[in-house]
């Protein structure tokens, strides 16, 4: 071709490029467009203003065929145009039959239908309606449009498709396929076998769409490279065809129940640049099959898996890896000690393994790396220098592992486009210049939890005006909150839990929180109003006074707990009532009756109003808490019956009434609460039989009766209690129920912001409350009844109890020699009963026992010697005249067990009523209640190996009751010191390490530490 041909051709191509007036639409054609644009909403957002005149070439998104005029090309998407277009898609759009490309996406037609009339744009190539707001269900006539090679109607969330695979197998031309959120969940089983037909597939992208069963083959699909299916459910293993499927380039299966190991042949043949597998749970194996990928991997994504093993040096020959994320899995062994060749690394997720070592000064030399997450392993030693000058750095999140060392935030200084900085929990000493400015000011999260920051809050957040997420829990920082704290205008998740903060809070939040939690402080003065919070609210353990206002916010797990608050709780006190999910206000000083209206928060799951002095009686409206997993209404002055009501709650694991004025029978239908965990009726007023019907709750862990006025016969059917029979940890291995507002309150920092609770159980000698530690241990609790009969020989089928107390009764008979198959007892009171005959032999075999009491009672004959019995002192035997042999040999003096008086003198120390105070705590290994955000039911592994006899070493502890708190205490602090409605308050007590034998058979260990505020200053 000559120059001036050439010449001429390019001149002509510019006059078409920019000279369109010289193509002139078809009139009839302006007219379909015309029509097509008054069917749509232009009140708002774009107006289509260049949509006049003659020639329809020349509008906006519009363009023709140059030799035909026809209109070939319609281009409206919103992301083009920066404005949407909404109202109805008229037929008339449809009359362009020459149309080859056809863009409506982004737009919003609120829900309209995809009309059928579509297909009659045969010769369309491309068809992209994806975010469009489209509904309804894809038309079958879509499959009519045969010339199609690009296809896109993703992101539609009301848009579904039951007859997939009937249409889109006529679709033979097509190459790209997205429906991305289109619900395929009614499509036959057949999709696969449809969307293998279409050969000339090299993209498919059906992400969210519901798909279920086995992924298909596609190998028939040469030229696919692309294959997104993510969250779909395909609980098998990776099939054999991925082996040889050679042009994939991108793999997605994110989320898809895929189980079994990773083929160490898995794409063996392929070249992949994405891989995509995290959150497929129970997916095994180990990283021997990337070896297969050295020189193309660009995107490696196994998070949250069950992948095993060390992490190859070899990864540091991945040349062209940007994302590598082995996040949550069990990797170990050490980091990988070199990374010369990963020079295009742009994010680096470790989190959540069992590594070990240091981190590498290698790392430095990522220059472009921009997230480096090595939280939640073993790391130990310092965080390099030369970290601290990656000036690339965005993310660098390391908490939870064992690092160490002074670090001063200047150190920061180089890394100016810092968006995310986590060091918690480490061993960090952190020192917060108040005067320091930093260089970075569009920092989003900063988590400094534990890291033994002093002083007042860093003045230097007041100038993050991108903070989104701030967790400084756990330090030992002072003063009051200064009031820009407030006005950061992106601020949603606020943790400054368990510090030293004083002083009031303002008497109004107005800024919009996900989440703030403030327990754990010094703030005193009225609640705020707290409206905007929609996620956590938690004030709780402060010194906050006064009334609940009659809105405190809106939020799903709001906790008040361990405050001062009086009045009665208002009856609209939560404004977001169908959110709220956990509500706590225990532990305060609050009166009055429980709101009715508590039975309209249809989403609860776990009430706490324990230790107040709430009366009155549980409202009938508490059944329609059909989701109520815990209720705790421990500790006030609650009476009457139980409503019946209360059987409807079928989700209930926890039920504790203990601590209050209830009367009457035990009602039978609670056996209707058949996933019960935990029951506590002690101290009250319940009369009459123990109903059978309680025997049938299988997964009961804790039935705790005492301190009633029960009487006749133990029913018989305990072999029911499957539960208790079971000698593992629990029913069906670990139990929970939580409610989360997220994996953690802020990502990375395990703030779970669990709520303490406490249930009081009569246990190992007295009233204990157990807290924090969530067990599997079981306990059956029928003490300080009237309870008659013979001990039922079924209870020696109970194997899996812990603790069995059924003293202070009128029991006779002589003990089932079945008991000595209960080889998980640590703890047995048979106590002041009128049991006769001889002590067991089998009884030896209850090696973990630690308390056995069998004193006052009529038994007789020679005491079993050897084993754990070589282990108790006389009081656990004493009250029995015809009982002989040790450790009753040589008592020639009763240290006064049961008698009138039990005042003795110890040593000269006069030690009061000593059979009730040398108790056993059980701190150490006691069970407790952490529910709300989390509530499980689980175990701890403490047993020493069984056979061997076992002394505590705190044997010989006892405890000097001190005088009484002068002017007496709340209820609730009456029930937190172990009093019972039956009794008086205990007195306060402290340890003291004594010489002398232990007044009791009862081995006793450390009192639980006390609140700060249950503290009180000792009386003369």
């Amino acid at each position: 071709m000559s120059l001036a041909c050439e010449f001429l051709l390019i001149w002509m191509i510019v006059l078409q490029t920019y000279f369109p007036f010289s193509v002139a639409c078809l009139e009839d054609e302006r007219s379909y467009l015309v029509d097509f644009k008054a069917g749509l909403n232009l009140s708002s957002g774009r107006s289509l203003s260049s949509w006049r005149g003659f020639n329809c070439c020349q509008w906006e998104g519009v363009a023709c065929d140059y030799h035909t005029s026809h209109v070939i090309r319609l281009d409206l998407n919103a992301d083009a145009y920066g404005q949407q277009l909404s109202g109805n898609v008229r037929p008339s759009l449809f009359n362009l039959e020459h149309l080859q490309h056809l863009d409506l996406s982004g737009n919003d037609f609120k829900g309209v239908s995809i009309s059928p009339q579509l297909s009659k744009l045969r010769r369309v190539t491309f068809l992209n309606l994806s975010s469009a707001g489209f509904g309804g269900e894809v038309p079958l006539e879509l499959g009519n449009m045969s010339s199609l090679h690009f296809l896109d109607i993703s992101n539609n969330l009301y848009l579904n498709s039951s007859k997939f695979d009937v249409w889109v197998r006529n679709l033979r031309s097509l190459e790209f396929l997205r429906m991305e959120s289109v619900n395929l969940e009614m499509a036959s089983e057949h999709w696969g076998e449809a969307v293998g037909g279409l050969v000339n597939l090299t993209h498919v992208d059906l992400s969210d769409c519901g798909l279920s069963g086995i992924i298909p083959d596609l190998l028939n699909l040469t030229h696919l490279s692309h294959l997104h299916i993510p969250y779909g459910s395909f609980p098998f293993e990776l099939p054999s065809w991925f082996e040889n499927a050679s042009s994939l380039v991108s793999l997605n299966l994110l989320h898809c129940d895929i189980n079994g190991d990773i083929p160490s042949n898995f794409m063996a043949r392929s070249k992949l640049s994405n891989l995509v597998l995290k959150y497929n749970f129970d997916l095994k194996g180990n990283l021997s099959f990337i070896r297969n990928h050295s020189s193309s991997l660009v995107v490696l994504s196994l998070s949250t898996c069950n992948l095993i093993g060390v992490i190859p040096p070899s990864i540091a020959n991945f040349s062209k890896l940007e994302t590598l994320d082995f996040s949550h899995n069990s990797f170990e062994g050490s980091l990988p000690p070199s990374y010369d060749n990963l020079l295009s690394l742009v994010a680096l997720d470790l989190t959540n393994n069992q590594l070990t070592s240091q981190i590498p000064p290698s790392l430095c030399q990522l220059l472009v790396l921009r997230e480096l997450r090595l939280g939640l392993n073993q790391l130990s030693g310092t965080i390099p220098d030369c970290i601290y000058k990656m000036s690339s750095l965005k993310a660098l999140t390391v908490p939870f592992n064992g690092l160490r060392g002074n670090i001063s935030l200047q150190l920061l200084e180089n890394l100016t486009r810092l968006q995310e900085l986590d060091l918690s929990q480490n061993q960090f000493l952190i020192d917060v210049s108040t005067s320091w400015v930093p260089q970075f000011s569009h920092l989003e999260f900063l988590g400094l939890r534990s890291c033994n920051i002093e002083g007042e809050l860093p003045a230097f957040l007041s100038q993050q005006y991108l903070l989104m997420e701030l967790d400084l829990s756990n330090n030992n920082i002072v003063g009051n909150l200064p009031s820009w704290l407030w006005d950061l205008p992106y601020l949603l998740l606020l943790n400054l839990s368990n510090n030293q903060f004083e002083g009031s809070l303002p008497g109004k939040i107005s800024h919009k929180f996900w989440g703030v939690d403030l327990r754990g402080n010094r703030f005193y003065g009225s609640l705020p109003a707290l409206d905007f919070v929609t996620t956590l609210l938690d004030l709780s353990d402060n010194e906050f006074n006064g009334s609940i206002p009659a809105t405190i916010g809106t939020s799903t797990f709001i906790s008040l707990s361990r405050n001062n608050l009086t009045g009665e709780i208002p009856n609209f006190i939560f404004s977001g009532s169908d959110y709220l999910v956990n509500l706590d206000l225990s532990k305060n000083k609050l009166t009055g009756i429980i709101p009715a209206n508590f039975g309209t928060y249809s989403q609860l799951q776990v009430l706490k109003l324990a230790q107040n002095a709430l009366q009155g009686e549980i409202p009938e409206e508490l059944g329609s808490l059909q989701t109520l997993r815990a209720l705790n209404l421990n500790g006030n002055r609650l009476q009457g019956i139980i409503p019946s009501s209360i059987a409807k709650c079928t989700s209930l694991r926890l039920f504790d009434l203990g601590n209050n004025k209830f009367e009457g029978s035990i009602p039978i239908w609670i056996e209707e609460l058949i996933d019960l965990r935990i029951l506590n009726l002690a101290s009250n007023k319940f009369k009459d039989r123990i109903p059978p019907q309680l025997m049938t709750l299988q997964n009961l862990q804790i039935l705790d009766l005492s301190d009633n006025n029960l009487s006749e016969s133990i029913p018989q059917n305990l072999s029911k209690l499957s539960a208790m029979v079971d000698q593992s940890q629990s029913i069906d291995g670990r139990q929970t129920f939580s409610y989360s507002y997220g994996l953690y309150l802020f990502k990375d920092s395990l703030s779970e912001s669990k709520v303490d609770d406490e249930i009081t159980i009569w246990i190992k000698g007295r009233s204990t409350p157990y807290t924090k530690i969530i067990s599997a241990d079981k306990f059956m609790d029928l003490s300080r009844n009237n309870l008659s009969g013979n001990i039922p020989l079924e209870m020696g089928l109970l194997k899996g109890l812990i603790s069995l107390n059924i003293s202070k009764n009128n029991l006779s008979g002589s003990i089932p020699k079945s008991l000595g198959d209960m080889d998980q007892l640590e703890s047995l009171d048979f106590s002041e009963n009128k049991l006769s005959g001889e002590i067991p032999s089998q009884l030896l075999n209850l090696t973990f026992l630690e308390v056995f009491n069998l004193s006052d009672n009529m038994l007789s004959g020679l005491i079993p010697q050897g084993k754990q019995f070589s282990t108790f002192e006389a009081s656990s035997f004493l009250g029995n005249p015809n009982l002989h042999g040790p450790p009753l040999e040589n008592k020639t003096r009763s240290l006064g067990y049961g008698s009138k008086d039990n005042n003795k003198e110890l040593n000269g120390t006069i030690v009061q009523d000593a059979n009730a105070y040398v108790m056993e705590q059980w701190w150490a290994t006691g069970l407790g209640l952490s529910y709300g955000m989390g509530f499980a039911i689980g175990g701890t592994t403490r047993r020493e190996p069984k056979g061997e006899a076992r002394r505590n070493p705190y044997r010989n502890s006892i405890y000097i009751p001190l005088p009484p708190r002068r002017g007496g205490g709340s209820a609730g602090e009456e029930v937190e010191a172990g009093a019972r409605s039956a009794r008086a308050p205990l007195p306060r007590m402290t340890p003291l390490q004594a010489t002398v034998p232990a007044v009791c058979g009862v081995a006793a260990r450390r009192v639980r530490p006390a609140h700060p505020r249950e503290l009180r200053p000792a009386q003369p």
